[in-house]
């Protein structure tokens, strides 16, 4: 079982002290072209971005699904996102054992967050559990250079929140249930020199259009299509007890939920 929270939950690292948002500040170019990349993607009824931070990503996703969900394990960056989202149904929670039945989402975005597990198989098959046949599941990682074949996962360092962070090459990746369909990189300009140019916007142009040239990118957005058996079900989000969360409150066990559906917080 792995989740968020690498591998044992008294291992979670410090995310209330930890402002995600701050790591974008100066990327424009970046956050613009990574946007762009999944939104092209994003079809469907239903979705879910796991790991969506402070909904930099979902903010663009709502715009273009019917029934937005995303799925964060710190309270702090979902409180940040309740302040930018519209529409998108916010849970606390982690990535072991996603809340919904099977076969409820049409699209699946997680991005820049499995390089922190270091055996993203279950996590995969929760992916694909929780999808329907024919779903679109969108995966960012960074690109390990010279290893896009490898299944093999090495721990690259710590970061001082306690983040930790796997080397993830692309062959990592392999689940019967997803079938790739396309692979674009983006990053030419993520750099001190990029950064320096970021009011630029037609660079951000120049590097969408050579998305294409993903071996020579630093960072991957890769489309995979869900291929399974199984019908379709709602996507209703699971009390611990088993029962639905139905307007913020369980069918089953009564308990009821805030604005943020909190499934950490007993």
């Amino acid at each position: 079982m792995v989740s968020l929270k690498t591998e044992l939950r008294k291992e979670i690292p410090d995310y209330e002290r930890y402002d995600y948002s701050s790591v974008w500040k100066g990327r424009g170019l970046e956050d613009y072209v990574e946007k762009e990349i999944v939104s092209r993607w994003a079809v469907g009824e239903t979705g879910i971005e796991l790991g969506g931070g402070f909904g930099r990503i979902t903010q663009v996703l709502e715009k273009r699904i019917g029934q937005m969900f995303m799925l964060d394990y710190s309270l702090r960056n979902l409180r940040r996102a309740s302040a930018r989202l519209q529409k998108t149904t916010l849970i606390r929670g982690t990535l072991d054992k996603l809340p919904f039945e099977d076969n409820v989402f049409d699209f699946v975005a997680l991005i820049r967050v499995i390089h922190h597990v270091p055996n993203p198989d279950p996590l995969l098959a929760e992916v694909v559990r929780v999808s329907r046949n024919g779903a679109t599941f969108v995966l960012g990682v960074a690109h390990e250079f010279g290893k896009a074949n490898s299944r093999e996962s090495a721990l690259k360092r710590v970061t001082p929140e306690g983040h930790k962070i796997y080397s993830t090459p692309l062959g990592r990746y392999a689940h019967p249930g997803l079938e790739r369909v396309e692979i674009r990189g983006v990053g030419d300009f993520d750099n001190r020199i990029g950064r320096s140019l970021s009011r630029l916007w037609p660079l951000a142009t120049i590097d969408l259009k050579f998305s294409r040239l993903w071996p020579a990118k630093p960072m991957l957005f890769v489309k995979y299509r869900v291929v399974k058996e199984g019908g379709r079900n709602e996507p209703r989000v699971r009390c611990d007890c088993g029962g639905s969360i139905l307007e913020r409150r369980c069918d089953s066990c009564g308990r009821t939920y805030g604005q943020i559906i909190d499934l950490v917080e007993k």
